[in-house]
């Protein structure tokens, strides 16, 4: 749909949110598919050519487009028409603090990874304090990176565990962690400078990750299920994550899968997250702290015993994919969707858990025998919520692409 708008009867101010709201639906567009050229652009959008083009230029002036030289006729008589596409020069951090690492990535708008580092560490070890410097110190390293390139950075934004108001930038409760009430956009916002900072809780972030450029690209309605120490999910409904009146939905991972079983860090007892969680994997199949910190990547070594064929890890594996089967079955029949996107540590443990949860979608799931689910698995492992941190910057780049104007500006001409 296109806002365009003719005539002098509106004013000055009118005319810039229609301009602006024409430049968010240009790019857009060309970011929703193949490169092509103004003329398909208009097409598609409905405005003239020469609003496209005035546009198009703008949106170049801003670091968001780039022409690729090539002709856009199809065989057609004419000019030739320039095809657009995306350029690789805004980019926007994310940062990631979970229970046993810290990560860093750095995106551009076209969805490469310019940078990307994951450090293990066990944060239950340590106050918010320390933690959030030595985040801080990954982000400036980004931005080293960024300043050395000469790219435009649109923006910081991190991936927590737990529950998170997004609106103050406040993790609220991270049981597995220890923390309440920490005001981490403030606190790392301060250690860089003053420049704003966005939060959200890590399997919404998994999620957008994976309907950003993960496997739930083109799909409206799945859910993803990020598991880490911890068990969350992201859920897409008709194309927007579905965050539930106060911002707290699809805490998958305290829903109730054995009433009587262990106890959960959040109090309850029985949670999916104390069957799934990858250190309650590693504790059934006897896999003490010793070896973890030897091994550093719980999921790794998990990995390693099991394609050597270890019982114990392989039966500790099988009660957590029945348990995720459950689970997952649960909210398909709550909400629906086309797909269940397996995340986090669960992308490659998945050889051996995805035939239960495909069994159990199939036996558990009432309209089973006419929607059928897929079952995905993520390829980004760890990954998915530093990366969705990131993409949380670029898509409201796309929605809102003036808001980069002033930072593109000071890196054309040189200030820091």
């Amino acid at each position: 749909m296109s806002f365009e708008r003719a005539g002098n009867a509106h004013s000055s101010s009118d005319q810039t949110t229609v301009r602006r709201a024409n430049l968010g639906v240009v790019l857009q567009q060309i970011a929703g598919g193949e490169p092509r050229s103004r003329a398909r652009v208009a097409s598609d959008t409905g405005l003239t050519r020469g609003t496209v083009s005035s546009l198009v230029g703008e949106l170049i002036e801003l670091d968001l487009l780039r022409e690729t030289g090539e002709d856009q006729r199809s065989g057609r008589a004419g000019r030739p028409g320039l095809a657009l596409e995306l350029s690789d020069r805004v980019v926007a951090v994310g940062l990631e603090v979970n229970v046993d690492y810290l990560a860093v990535c750095v995106e551009d708008l076209a969805g490469n990874v310019r940078y990307q580092k994951h450090v293990h560490t066990d944060n239950r070890r340590s106050a918010p304090g320390p933690v959030l410097n030595r985040l801080a110190r990954l982000a400036r390293g980004a931005e080293e990176l960024i300043a050395a390139e000469s790219l435009v950075s649109a923006g910081i934004a991190v991936a927590l565990p737990g529950l998170v108001a997004a609106e103050s930038g406040t993790l609220l409760r991270a049981p597995n962690l220890g923390w309440s009430d920490i005001a981490v956009a403030d606190e790392i916002s301060s250690r860089l400078g003053g420049v704003p900072v966005r939060v959200d809780n890590e399997a919404n972030l998994a999620a957008l990750a994976e309907h950003w450029q993960g496997v739930a690209r083109g799909l409206d309605n799945f859910i993803c299920v990020f598991a880490e120490v911890g068990v969350g999910a992201g859920i897409f409904i008709g194309g927007d994550l579905f965050r539930g009146s106060h911002g707290f939905g699809a805490e998958l991972g305290h829903i109730t899968v054995a009433p009587g079983g262990l106890p959960c860090q959040c109090g309850a007892v029985g949670c999916l997250e104390t069957i799934v969680g990858q250190e309650a994997i590693a504790r059934r199949a006897g896999i003490c702290e010793d070896d973890k910190r030897r091994a550093r990547n719980v999921t790794r070594e998990l990995v390693r015993r099991a394609e050597q064929g270890d019982a114990a890890v392989i039966a500790s594996l099988a009660e957590a994919s029945r348990a995720l089967g459950i689970g997952l079955a649960s909210a398909v029949n709550l909400f629906d969707v086309d797909a269940v996107v397996l995340g986090g540590c669960l992308g490659p443990l998945a050889p051996w858990l995805v035939a239960d949860v495909r069994e159990a979608l199939g036996v558990r799931v009432l309209s089973a025998g006419w929607s059928g689910c897929e079952v995905l698995v993520s390829e980004f492992g760890e990954g998915a919520a530093v990366r969705g941190a990131a993409a949380l910057t670029l898509r409201s780049v796309l929605a809102e692409p003036w808001l980069v104007a002033e930072r593109s500006v000071a890196v054309r001409e040189g200030v820091s």
